[in-house]
């Protein structure tokens, strides 16, 4: 995921788009996990999956803080490029760029959520 891209795609939302678009970036990420579950998982991977769902947690709850206090205007004076950064950083650690790329572009691309 190219990280300038996806700060300033969040730069260029008004607060109630990047709040809708963090949010599905949030429920991507959650249907994303299913993979994890299917039934041609190679057998031994428990503990990579395990890893993996750690990491899916963790941009979870970062996702979580980030729309809590832009729905009560505590962040938005703070760089969305800080916000992209860490969730990068995050996916990077737990081996999860895939899943966090899929998200962003899945947001990305809603009808609702593309600039005119």
């Amino acid at each position: 995921m190219n990280p300038k891209a996806f700060s300033e795609w969040l730069a260029s939302l008004s607060v109630s788009e990047r709040i809708r678009g963090l949010a599905l970036i949030y429920s991507a990420l959650t249907v994303g996990t299913r993979q994890f579950f299917l039934p041609d998982m190679p057998k031994g991977s428990d503990q990579a999956i395990l890893n993996m769902l750690h990491g899916v947690n963790e941009l979870h709850h970062t996702l979580a803080n980030w729309l809590i206090d832009y729905a009560t205007d505590e962040c938005q004076a703070f760089p969305v490029d800080d916000l992209c950064q860490e969730l990068l950083d995050i996916a990077s650690q737990y081996r999860i760029e895939g899943l966090l790329t899929s998200a962003v572009e899945f947001a990305h691309t809603r009808k609702s959520m593309a600039k005119k």
